[in-house]
């Protein structure tokens, strides 16, 4: 996997996609987002899961990119640690854009909490794929 996983990462375009999709995804006006008829969408708490999947994906995915670029432990924690910092910021700064901004959407302290729970998830679980003997050259 984890080959495969660096091949992907290698270049910026899945990082850049993932996050971008996830910011249009959350700027979508309310009534854009099914809701009736759809099962899993009535799933209690469905829209956590959804939030931590989205920004996990984007800390996975740009701290694979770094990963796979190599560069020294020190470097690549630091990196690390700044992704998932900049992306619990981003989710923060969504909620607000939401609240204020699109129609028919709400401020949810719980997606805030979905939010980091995937970033800090997503840097340890690459802390596990990518131990940093491997990333250090």
């Amino acid at each position: 996997m984890r080959l495969l996983l660096r091949k992907l990462c290698t270049k910026k375009i899945l990082p850049i996609l993932w996050t971008i999709i996830t910011i249009v995804l959350l700027c979508l006006p309310g009534s854009a987002i099914p809701g009736d008829g759809i099962q899993f969408f009535e799933i209690p708490h469905f829209d956590k899961v959804v939030h931590v999947i989205l920004f996990g994906g984007i800390v996975f995915f740009w701290g694979a990119h770094c990963a796979s670029n190599g560069g020294t432990k020190n470097t690549w924690i630091r990196e690390l640690t700044l992704i998932t910092v900049l992306t619990i910021a981003l989710g923060i700064v969504l909620e607000y854009v939401q609240f204020y901004f699109i129609p028919q959407r709400s401020f949810d302290r719980g997606d805030i909490v979905a939010d980091a729970s995937g970033a800090i998830v997503a840097s340890l679980w690459l802390l596990y794929l990518y131990p940093i003997k491997a990333v250090s050259r």
